[in-house]
């Protein structure tokens, strides 16, 4: 995914990016997206020979068995360069988004009810403003999307062992999307002592990602919570800036 998103550049084809999603053979657990502009134009699901230009939506998505990771944004340098209907993006869109993705991080841990996960992005993100659907977050396997523990009411309670997909998807009128969507696990102490011990590498790496995320984008994760991505929390909203991404504040 931070390949592919690099190398978004005006005068590039959809193809060419997609390309770099590919991963080694891994097979899929859903279509792969690399869209500029308007998705699904024509009912074309998959990558085309459509050329980027500046100034577009654009949209990333791969996903292999254990997770998916999803981006939109825009392919522009920064906001002066966005069309002036959607020249207040960042405060309209993209920020009180990534808020709430932060929060979500923050919040989930074992013990905690799906009902409450609900009524914490409720809180921050009005659905009535936002209109976000589905369900803010779900379980993850083989496949993408498995069922989901967070929805109004819900009583089923976050586990260790669980993967859970970020999936809270904005829908306001005449703005491109914002998503940093990616998955993360849950891991009591003996969970992860277990992983540390029989899968070293494995580890190493989650803990890099971690401190990352508590170090750099200043995320105060649950000590329970695992990253199984290396872009968890990191939104660039502005694709041809390579320099910039939102951090909490």
């Amino acid at each position: 995914m931070l390949t592919a998103l690099n190398a978004v550049e005006p005068g590039r084809r959809e193809k060419e990016i997609g390309h770099l999603l590919a991963g080694w053979g891994q097979p899929n657990n859903v279509v792969m997206i690399a869209a500029t502009g308007d998705r699904f134009t024509n009912a074309c699901l998959y990558p085309t020979d459509k050329i980027i230009a500046r100034g577009d939506k654009f949209s990333l998505t791969v996903g292999y068995k254990g997770g998916l990771t999803s981006r939109a944004a825009w392919v522009v340098a920064s906001e002066n360069e966005l069309a002036e209907p959607v020249a207040d993006y960042l405060t309209r869109v993209a920020i009180p988004y990534y808020h709430t993705v932060v929060q979500w991080l923050e919040f989930i841990r074992p013990g905690v009810t799906g009902a409450e996960v609900y009524r914490l992005v409720e809180s921050v993100l009005p659905k009535d403003r936002w209109h976000w659907h589905l369900n803010p977050g779900h379980l993850v396997a083989d496949e993408e999307w498995l069922s989901s523990p967070i929805y109004p009411g819900s009583a089923a309670r976050l586990e260790s062992g669980m993967l859970l997909q970020i999936d809270i998807i904005l829908s306001v009128p005449g703005y491109g999307g914002c998503s940093i969507e990616d998955t993360v696990g849950l891991a009591d102490e003996a969970l992860r002592d277990e992983l540390a011990q029989d899968y070293t590498q494995v580890w190493a790496r989650m803990q890099a990602r971690r401190n990352y995320v508590t170090d750099v984008l200043k995320i105060d994760l649950p000590e329970e919570v695992i990253l199984l991505s290396n872009t968890v929390g990191y939104l660039r909203p502005f694709l041809l800036d390579k320099n910039k991404a939102v951090v909490k504040v």
